[in-house]
């Protein structure tokens, strides 16, 4: 933590209060990319975001976004309390979410939580801007299906980073167009879906009323499946989550024999972040429809 930098958002938080106070500073745990603070006062506590203006060069811009998407697409978010740079870097301030216990009537009300959000739908799969995932570009042009989408937008630009940086060798490369031509048979044909985008255990807070608050967003119009699929990817759900999904807007049937397809996304995404651990499950996917 800069000095500078923190007294920077130290002044713009008390302006916010309207208050002078003296600030706690606690490091947190907030994933791999940026630095994650729990800041508290002895009337306030904030979740304060940093990072290199060289990473993200719109900023946070992108995530507010995001969260403003999602809010507005039914689903609870922290208030946003303001974002900006300074010098050379950036940062973002949220309301602090205190955790509560995640119990089985939290599960059933997570699941509701989503199908809210995955029954705001759009004529067309995509987003008016570009965002990204993890600190990746996410592309999210315009598509009448999703099959177009998925692959212009999704697979295509991560297989072709892949590729340029070694990840992923020719012969991944003639594997992929082969499943090109199979992905309009692969998914079921529904409206796009307003989805996090994202939605694994991490991004998500369970709160003291046991509701869902959705964080960390990559946000567009999608096949509702990719938040499910994403969902089982890095550890499963409560089995209440997916039972109460079901119960109030069901998937199509077959779904456990397609959402590996799903997940080539976020599997490729953490090949380009992470590196080879991912290229086997990739592998297996591919090979294997």
């Amino acid at each position: 933590m800069k000095l500078r930098l923190q007294q920077h958002i130290e002044q713009l938080l008390q302006n916010y209060t309207s208050t002078k106070s003296n600030f706690n500073w606690q490091t947190i745990s907030g994933g791999s990319i940026n630095e994650t603070y729990k800041v508290s006062t002895t009337t306030h506590t904030f979740f304060v975001k940093l990072n290199s203006a060289t990473i993200f060069k719109n900023g946070f811009k992108e995530e507010v976004l995001g969260l403003q998407f999602l809010e507005k697409n039914n689903a609870l978010v922290p208030e946003i309390i303001f974002e900006g740079n300074f010098e050379n870097d950036i940062f973002l301030v949220l309301e602090w979410v205190e955790n509560g216990e995640k119990t089985a009537n939290f599960w059933r009300n997570f699941a509701e939580q989503l199908t809210n959000l995955h029954q705001q739908t759009n004529t067309k799969f995509g987003l008016d801007h570009s965002n990204s995932i993890g600190e990746l570009f996410q592309k999210n042009n315009y598509c009448e299906t999703f099959s177009d989408f998925f692959i212009e937008n999704r697979l295509n630009p991560q297989v072709k980073l892949a590729f340029e940086t070694n990840k992923l060798q020719q012969k991944h490369l003639k594997q992929f167009e082969e499943l090109y031509a199979e992905i309009p048979a692969i998914f079921p044909v529904e409206k796009p879906s307003a989805v996090h985008g994202d939605l694994w255990s991490g991004n998500f807070i369970c709160s003291n009323n046991e509701k869902a608050v959705l964080i960390d967003p990559a946000v567009y119009y999608g096949h509702r499946e990719m938040d499910i699929a994403m969902s089982q990817l890095f550890g499963w759900f409560s089995t209440e989550f997916y039972h109460n999904y079901q119960e109030i807007l069901p998937l199509a049937p077959c779904f456990n024999l397609r959402n590996n397809f799903y997940n080539l996304y976020p599997l490729l995404v953490h090949l380009n972040l992470f590196g080879k651990s991912y290229l086997g499950n990739i592998e297996n996917i591919i090979t294997k429809f």
